[in-house]
């Protein structure tokens, strides 16, 4: 993976073009035991349609202080695949990062790739663990579709959601390796007309003990749905439990749960970032707090902020295919269209063919 990236100062009313670059991905091996080994990786982006995870080791990028792609993991022995018939996203849709043991798990629907030492993994680096899951469902086993991922590091325990909303917790994650079945289910109702889609996002309010689920339907506003007691949360074969509270969110395509504040994230597909304050009492169809908008029409695929940096990061594909934007704004607690903190934020173009961005995480 060798992409060309194109650096843009983003502010709330234009961009403007700061430097054209090419970053080599790989590392090779220095000679003479005198030069110390490179820093580890603390940005990591996954190319869904190349089957690979890039990282780097400036995790906020800026005009004077450039993007480069120090690492790429690719390969067969990987476990994420290898490229073949239409680039998507839905290759690996999803990623959790334990930044404390340096771990990361991604999502390739029909299993998950675990990846210990990540900051410093490179090239065609074997996985560590590869998870795959059955359930039995009306007398018969069916695999468990691993879309969407949330890691509750506190209490090591993996969540996955399905495309149709179907939820499934692994217990003892850090371990966990070959084939399994889930600890628990949440299979959740919608009623008895909601066709669902896609997923579209995954979280656990370990403090309040909440679990948040995105759903995308046909023919309808997309919503998250919330379930109390999300660690004991469980329903038996066959059985459905309904939601404890609805949100609906017009346009939503992504979101992220700053645990710490209570506060929600939302990326529209107009490119808006919506920020919703007391997240743990929203029901209905709230109205934002915040409102963050950039003079660039994106459709975000994926979302992450860093509290301790204060960044949100985005990551979205453009029509033509072989072009990914990396999106990170700045003050993502205070910054809003109203003031007084207005957008600011950095926007990476990268151009490879068949790149297809589909989920971001940050170190610390």
């Amino acid at each position: 993976m060798r992409p060309e990236l194109v650096y843009r100062r983003l502010t709330g009313i234009g961009l403007a073009l700061a430097l054209l670059a090419l970053a080599g991905c790989g590392g090779g091996g220095g000679s003479g035991s005198s030069t110390p080994p490179p820093p580890g990786s603390k940005l990591f982006i996954v190319d869904a349609g190349n089957h690979a995870i890039a990282s780097a080791i400036n995790a906020a990028p800026t005009l004077m202080s450039p993007l480069s792609i120090d690492r790429t993991v690719q390969g067969s022995s990987t476990g994420l695949g290898v490229p073949g018939g239409t680039p998507s996203i839905s290759s690996i849709p999803s990623i959790a990062l334990d930044a404390a043991t340096d771990r990361l798990f991604a999502a390739t629907q029909g299993s998950v790739a675990v990846f210990d030492n990540i900051s410093t993994a490179d090239g065609n680096a074997p996985y560590s663990r590869l998870i795959s899951a059955t359930l039995g469902s009306g007398g018969t086993l069916r695999g468990v579709n691993f879309y969407g991922l949330y890691l509750d590091t506190a209490n090591d325990r993996l969540y996955s959601v399905d495309p149709q909303g179907e939820v499934h917790v692994f217990n003892s994650a850090h371990n966990r390796n070959g084939a399994t079945t889930p600890d628990r289910t949440v299979t959740p109702d919608l009623g008895g007309t909601t066709v669902v889609v896609v997923t579209f996002g995954i979280a656990v309010d370990k403090t309040r003990d909440l679990l948040y689920v995105g759903i995308a339907p046909s023919g309808a506003n997309p919503f998250i749905i919330a379930f109390d007691g999300a660690a004991a949360a469980n329903t038996p074969p066959n059985t459905t439990r309904a939601p404890d509270r609805t949100i609906t969110l017009p346009g939503a395509g992504a979101f992220y749960l700053d645990e710490a504040n209570d506060r929600l994230y939302v990326a529209q597909f107009n490119g808006q970032f919506l920020v919703f304050n007391s997240a743990s009492t929203l029901a209905a169809a709230p109205a934002a707090n915040r409102t963050i908008t950039f003079a660039v029409s994106t459709t975000q695929n994926f979302i992450f902020v860093d509290t301790i940096r204060d960044k949100l990061y985005a990551v979205n594909n453009n029509s033509n295919g072989n072009t990914s934007d990396l999106l990170i704004v700045d003050n993502a607690s205070t910054t809003s269209d109203a003031g007084p903190v207005l957008p600011m934020g950095t926007r990476v173009v990268i151009t490879l063919t068949n790149i297809r961005l589909s989920a971001v995480a940050v170190k610390p």
